[in-house]
């Protein structure tokens, strides 16, 4: 028998083999919204985490080096390489630049490190992670952090989605600005879920960057500090324990009060939102013709922007009928129940069917013609990862090619090519 014959019996026995093998192996896709929390809910689609190795240019801190911090150098001169005090540059913006790689020849082997540079008052600096190289910050020290550098994104968007809110504070124990004393501030008490109106956002701590400032009903000003992405924090979600629990937003407050559990509760927390229907809907349409007003039915597709006028509820049950407007001002109706009966596990709980949240202002540079093909399910060539996956959800299997700017995504009947993140075709 001939070498080549025999490794092509060899192959199709270890394909055989293998595909055997896979049929064991089941997974769940990576990222679903199941049963999140609208606090949960509001940290996806607002805070997204930036992890050190994926930090891109243009990215914003405030330089604030806290206590033993401050006699610890933590960035260098680009031109020189000579460390800087950091009383030179506290409470400055350093705005992100990118990301050198440092070699040096030892006489034991190649050492790299990896620069992190920085502008700030026009001058160049850098902090410097020794022995890793970029890529191996990510697998190796997943938690790498810059000292002193609070992440402004994470303020910017609080100020922008929290300011004049309502919310409810889930610790009792909060703190006043005090100047006199040696912390700059004096811890108090207030009772649990307590209703407050947040009045500002301010620059907090490295760890907790957004100190949220809110009154009570009482006109009484306190302020919390709270991670929101973690971006830069060194932090990971366990680490919020014990002392720490209540600095993770997710804890520190809640936007409903959760001691309240009537109709009327609920249908405050719901009033007012902006929403995206998750999939396709029945509703109905209202129409004004001839002095006449009727309700039509229609498809409302998924992924578009509804605001929630009003909320009409039973008053024995957890059934209600929200009345809807689009963007073109148009009236929809459709009926829901408010909340989620663990028992006869209701099919049209609000939050199963609707998404909160605006998605064209979450993903701005999607065009309209793109919203409509990924409402109705469909991808066309061009489109990126981000439109594939809104448009399909996650692939059942993703395969790398030894270039790394190919990606294959499978779903059931479907086959998506990519290259840089561009979809090429579909099988």
């Amino acid at each position: 028998m001939k070498i080549s014959t025999l490794i092509t019996i060899f192959l199709l026995l270890s394909s055989t083999i293998a595909n055997a093998q896979q049929e064991y192996i089941a997974t769940t896709p990576p990222s679903q919204s199941i049963n999140m929390t609208e606090e949960e809910l509001f940290i996806e689609t607002y805070f997204p985490m930036h992890p050190l190795c994926k930090w891109t240019p243009g990215m914003k801190f405030m330089f604030r080096p806290d206590g033993k911090e401050m006699f610890m150098p933590i960035f260098c001169r680009y031109e020189d390489e000579k460390e800087i005090e950091n009383s030179q540059f506290k409470e400055k913006i350093f705005e992100f630049i990118g990301t050198e790689e440092k070699v040096d020849e030892l006489y034991v082997g190649t050492n790299y490190c990896t620069r992190f540079v920085f502008s700030c008052d026009g001058k160049k600096l850098y902090h410097e992670i020794k022995n890793l190289r970029l890529n191996d910050i990510c697998t190796k020290d997943p938690r790498a952090s810059i000292s002193g550098l609070v992440y402004l994104k994470d303020i910017d968007t609080a100020r922008e989605q929290l300011i004049g809110k309502t919310l409810y504070i889930r610790t009792i124990y909060v703190r006043v600005d005090d100047a006199n004393s040696y912390t700059g501030y004096k811890e108090v008490t207030i009772p649990e879920y307590s209703k407050v109106t947040v009045t500002n956002v301010g620059v907090g701590s490295k760890a907790f960057p957004a100190k949220i400032i809110f009154k009570d009903e009482k006109n009484h000003s306190y302020y919390t500090e709270v991670a929101l992405s973690r971006t830069n924090s060194g932090m990971d979600i366990k680490d919020f324990q014990a002392d720490k629990k209540m600095k993770l937003f997710l804890n520190a407050f809640s936007f409903t009060d959760k001691n309240a559990n009537s109709t009327e509760a609920l249908k405050k927390k719901y009033t007012g939102l902006i929403i995206y229907p998750k999939k396709t809907l029945p509703a109905k349409i209202k129409i004004t013709s001839e002095d006449k007003t009727l309700w039509s039915h229609i498809a409302l597709l998924r992924y578009t922007t509804l605001h929630i006028k009003d909320i009409t509820t039973s008053p024995s049950s957890t059934l209600a009928t929200l009345t809807l407007t689009g963007g073109d001002d148009r009236l929809f109706s459709i009926e829901v129940n408010l909340k989620y009966d663990f028992i006869l596990k209701n099919e049209n709980y609000i939050e199963d069917l609707f998404g909160i949240g605006n998605l064209e202002k979450k993903y701005p540079t999607i065009s309209a013609e793109n919203w409509k093909r990924i409402s109705k399910g469909e991808v066309i060539p061009g489109m990126d990862i981000e439109e594939c996956k809104l448009a399909l959800g996650n692939p059942i299997e993703v395969a790398f090619k030894k270039d790394d700017g190919f990606e294959t995504w499978f779903y059931h009947g479907t086959v998506l090519e990519f290259e840089n993140g561009r979809l090429l075709h579909t099988k």
